[in-house]
């Protein structure tokens, strides 16, 4: 599958297929925590995607399979202390394209777009109930940097 894998820059006519990819995300977040996001539809509206992804060099980039879009990550650079830190804002997969190594593949170019932009880190947020998740991202070598609490009333 990998051969067939192309990770590229993101540009406006990828918009449709990254805001389905965001519902996807958008649904898994609901399931698990409907009293967190009940009315959750996506992260970002159809326009603010195209409106990002409609600039150059927009920390955007996709997988391709075959033509199709199949996964995205969103990258940020952002100042921190006295340097820059990638923050990955979502990454996600299509569920049939899972398991291929695609999210890796993803990951390594957000990584190469952190030392382009002389970032000293990269860092992302993960909900605990998605353990898989939390385990792609450990298993690539993130660790934990702080934790959120919570207490249910």
């Amino acid at each position: 599958m990998s051969n067939n894998v192309i990770i590229r820059e993101s540009d406006v006519k990828d918009s449709n297929a990254v805001y389905n990819l965001l519902l996807v995300i958008a649904k898994l977040h609901k399931d698990a925590r409907p009293d967190v996001f009940a009315n959750l539809v996506s992260k970002y509206t159809p326009e603010q995607v195209s409106s990002r992804l409609s600039k150059s060099d927009n920390g955007v980039f996709v997988a391709e399979v075959e033509g199709n879009v199949v996964g995205y990550v969103f990258c940020d650079v952002i100042k921190e202390g006295d340097g820059l830190t990638l923050y990955i804002d979502d990454l996600c997969v299509d569920e049939a394209y899972r398991r291929f190594g695609i999210g890796k593949m993803l990951l390594d170019r957000a990584k190469s777009y952190a030392f382009e932009k002389n970032c000293r880190c990269i860092m992302l947020n993960v909900w605990e109930f998605n353990e898989s998740a939390v385990r792609f991202y450990e298993n690539y070598g993130f660790s934990t940097r702080s934790r959120h609490l919570e207490m249910k009333l």
